[in-house]
């Protein structure tokens, strides 16, 4: 027995070196591919939300009743179509008395500027009557001056007199002023306040007349309706939302994009818009603006992230793409023809620089290279390898620069590859 053991021990020791001279020569057993020239896209991915890109919405702006509805959701629309009519009594009743306070302050005011001329010869009139009260009353004075200077008035009756006089001297100037506004118009502050009550008069009509147009229910747009949100007969608070119309044809979409991607997005780029509502469509688009700030939104962890907010532009056919639907878009930052690649897996990274291992003779040569666009299946080399040599394919950690190997061409992907310093 101890022969026999001895003997399968030799037996063993023999084969494990014949085996590891073996692979000596045999080299380290890897996958490879050459490098070639493709096509090679750079794109960002995001969600977003699809509205329209016109809309008008029919608000109430007092509490009212419905009563006129002539439209439901997915009827077509032209532009002037009187879609329902809201209760406008009260609003009338304000409307005219506006219109009447109007008319009456313009022709107060045309008056002023304007007069009949027996309206003037009355002022002129009442002028000269005033002029000579005034110049009695100066007599009157004078001589009851005299009586009191001379002890033969007492002061009640001459305080009298004075003030008689004062009196009638003031009705004398406001009847010249009236003359004269009569024979000349209006000037500087009763020109100026005339003309602010014609104008605070004219603001209330117009906001009564814009109130009254409101309760026409009137299309300012060719579209669709999409939404009704009241019935016939409702009352509706102000601020109610009641109509919604929109052209279903040009929809657009608002998205987020997060702040790593953001600067490689620009105007212009195309997007390909999918959306779980229709699996088996392709809608294309064009990103139409990226947003120069950022934002926080909330996350469904009850964290945060920051954002870039985008709009797309879709173009083209949009059947069965509906406002409100959740969409995902894949906007194409770079789109090359003719790029040199690799599998994004050949690239590792030591001591800071990107290399790959490059197979001369059946050995592997580390070669640092200069990378461009990654995409999700390759990496586009710019500098340090030409078409056409034969790359490392996720090279393991035992793979070093000299190391003798043996190519492989259908091996699966090594796990754990080294991509470190």
């Amino acid at each position: 027995m101890l022969a026999g053991v001895l003997i399968l021990g030799l037996i063993v020791s023999v084969a494990a070196l014949n085996m590891a001279k073996n692979r000596g020569q045999a080299g380290i057993t890897v996958k490879t591919v050459k490098a070639e020239i493709k096509p090679i896209q750079d794109n960002v991915f995001a969600s977003g939300r699809v509205r329209l890109c016109a809309k008008q919405e029919f608000y109430t702006f007092t509490g009212t009743t419905v009563q006129e509805l002539n439209v439901s959701p997915g009827d077509r629309v032209s532009k002037g179509q009187v879609l329902g009519l809201l209760n406008a009594d009260e609003i009338e009743d304000d409307y005219n008395e506006a219109k009447a306070n109007f008319i009456a302050q313009e022709a107060n005011l045309n008056k002023s500027i304007y007069p009949r001329e027996e309206e003037v010869a009355q002022e002129r009139a009442n002028y000269h009557r005033a002029e000579a009260d005034y110049r009695n009353a100066q007599k009157n004075y004078e001589r009851k001056k005299l009586l009191y200077e001379s002890g033969a008035l007492s002061a009640q009756e001459f305080d009298a007199a004075e003030l008689d006089m004062a009196v009638k001297e003031a009705e004398y100037k406001i009847a010249g002023e009236k003359l004269s506004m009569q024979e000349n118009g209006p000037v500087g502050h009763e020109l100026t306040s005339l003309q602010a009550q014609i104008e605070q008069a004219r603001y209330r009509l117009e906001q009564e007349e814009n109130k009254l147009n409101k309760t026409v229910l009137r299309a300012e747009m060719d579209g669709v309706v999409t939404a009704v949100e009241v019935a016939l007969g409702d009352y509706v608070q102000p601020g109610t939302r009641l109509i919604t119309i929109g052209d279903t044809g040009q929809l657009e979409v608002t998205a987020g994009v997060s702040e790593a991607d953001s600067g490689r997005l620009l105007p212009g780029q195309k997007v390909k818009v999918t959306t779980s509502a229709q699996p088996d469509r392709e809608y294309s688009g064009i990103l139409h603006s990226v947003s120069p700030g950022a934002v926080t939104n909330k996350t469904a962890e009850k964290g945060s992230q920051v954002e870039v907010p985008v709009i797309v532009k879709i173009t083209g056919d949009t059947e069965g793409l509906r406002p409100g639907y959740t969409v995902d878009l894949t906007i194409t930052a770079i789109d090359r023809d003719r790029a040199l690649v690799v599998p994004y897996e050949s690239v590792v990274e030591k001591e800071g620089v990107k290399k790959v291992f490059v197979i001369e003779n059946q050995v592997a040569v580390l070669r640092e290279v200069t990378i461009g666009v990654d995409s999700a299946l390759s990496t586009e080399i710019l500098a340090g390898l030409a078409e056409g040599e034969t790359v490392v394919v996720s090279p393991g950690e035992e793979l070093l620069d000299g190391s003798r190997v043996t190519e492989v061409t259908n091996l699966p992907p090594v796990k754990g590859g080294v991509n470190a310093t």
